[in-house]
């Protein structure tokens, strides 16, 4: 099994979301179960049937996060004397196209998420920009189209 790196924050993100899901979420989705049990296991009880395939859902988002959370390693932030892209490392980004200017954290490909500023260092974007320094530019062909960036700045 390959190790997906994450960040000291991600993780424990995805450990707080387990434990929420299984301490507060799990007791309350089987305590509708049984209530809906106590009317009989038949075809025409639906609150039967919906408090089961919400059961299912919830168990399918568990295993989902152990398994995450067993593929993790976690990565500790490291020291360059040449600045470059990697993972754990901010950038700022120039949309060359738009004039767009964008900060991101590099992360691994479970605790992405673009609005809030962390890029994946498994997606298109995240992939061009790992290992490139300050001042060049990439092309990438995004779901969106072509986009060009040029990196203006990488803290590490």
């Amino acid at each position: 099994m390959e190790k997906v790196p994450i960040t000291r924050q991600g993780f424990r993100n995805l450990n707080a979301q387990l434990v929420y899901l299984r301490r507060v979420v799990r007791p309350r989705v089987l305590e509708e179960l049984q209530e809906a049990r106590l009317y009989g296991v038949k075809v025409d009880n639906q609150q039967y049937l919906l408090a089961r395939e919400q059961h299912r859902v919830l168990q399918r988002k568990i295993d989902d996060l152990q398994t995450k959370i067993a593929q993790c390693e976690i990565v500790v932030g490291r020291k360059f004397l040449v600045p470059h892209v990697a993972f754990g490392t901010e950038i700022v980004v120039l949309n060359v196209d738009t004039g767009q200017t964008f900060r991101f954290q590099m992360v691994g490909p479970f605790e992405s998420d673009v609005r809030n500023g962390k890029l994946s260092i498994e997606s298109p974007v995240g992939r061009g920009l790992m290992g490139r320094s300050p001042g060049e530019e990439i092309t990438v062909l995004t779901p969106a189209g072509e986009r060009t960036y040029r990196i203006l700045h990488v803290e590490t």
